[in-house]
């Protein structure tokens, strides 16, 4: 059976999930793999999205919408007298040398850039990053500086982007396996509790595909940007129940 046929007969059948305790380490860790990937493809796509649109977005809004200003001994020096609000797309681009703005504003508004009076912040997919003005010591820098750092950025996107993705997968991957790794440490409890006579190997393999139904209810959740109350408790219940129902379509021990 390939990995897709096993992957949905995981999402509803404890049985099969049982049936694949026989199965080959090797297969397995190309299992948890896809499972890997499926968990950072929301982050990926609203990375992708929304750092580009940002991106385009302040390049056209520096060069067309701003006016004249500099940062200078840790702030923001213009003579608009009022904070800026502009809109374009879904992204909200705040420039405020008065102190009226706070980062935690600019996050609200989940794709926003914030140009403020001590500190220039950015927020996609409502997380947000801020950077204070004196990290800059005592550099000064104009509007037109910081459009073409923005234009040079942009250009080496690409790169940075890949780097970025590749090291989120490889985190995600670990933090995968070391959550497979100890759902297994405590189905060692179960198989005794059940007499199941199964090795630490199998109640990896059958741990590996025993969270591929919280894998997939969380990505549905991040896609949809909807927050789940509780999520590690959630998430680890379904794992156990899961599991659980697994160990219990295995035949007992034989006693001797």
């Amino acid at each position: 059976m390939n990995i897709f046929k096993q992957f949905a007969k995981s999402l509803y059948s404890p049985k099969s999930i049982s049936m694949f305790r026989f199965q080959g380490i090797g297969k397995t860790i190309l299992y948890v793999f896809l499972l890997t990937l499926l968990a950072t493809l929301p982050m990926a796509v609203y990375m992708t999205t929304g750092i580009s649109g940002l991106l385009k977005g302040l390049d056209s809004t520096l060069q067309e919408d701003l006016p004249e200003f500099k940062i200078e001994d840790g702030t923001l020096i213009s003579d608009t007298t009022e904070p800026l609000e502009l809109k374009k797309d879904d992204l909200f681009i705040v420039f405020d040398p008065t102190g009226a703005f706070t980062a935690d504003e600019i996050e609200n508004k989940q794709n926003g850039i914030g140009i403020l009076k001590n500190e220039f912040v950015y927020a996609v997919a409502g997380q947000a990053q801020s950077y204070d003005y004196s990290m800059l010591n005592t550099m000064t820098l104009t509007k037109d500086d910081l459009s073409q750092y923005s234009s040079q950025f942009e250009s080496v996107f690409p790169i940075v982007l890949s780097v970025v993705l590749i090291m989120l997968f490889l985190f995600t991957a670990a933090s995968k396996f070391i959550e497979i790794t100890f759902l297994a440490f405590i189905s060692i409890l179960f198989k005794n509790s059940l007499k199941r006579n199964l090795n630490f190997k199998q109640l990896w393999v059958m741990s590996a595909y025993a969270v591929t139904l919280s894998t997939v209810f969380f990505m549905i959740m991040e896609f949809l940007q909807v927050s789940v109350p509780s999520g590690i408790f959630v998430n680890w219940f379904v794992n156990l129940i899961i599991m659980y129902l697994a160990l219990k379509e295995i035949p007992a021990s034989r006693k001797k």
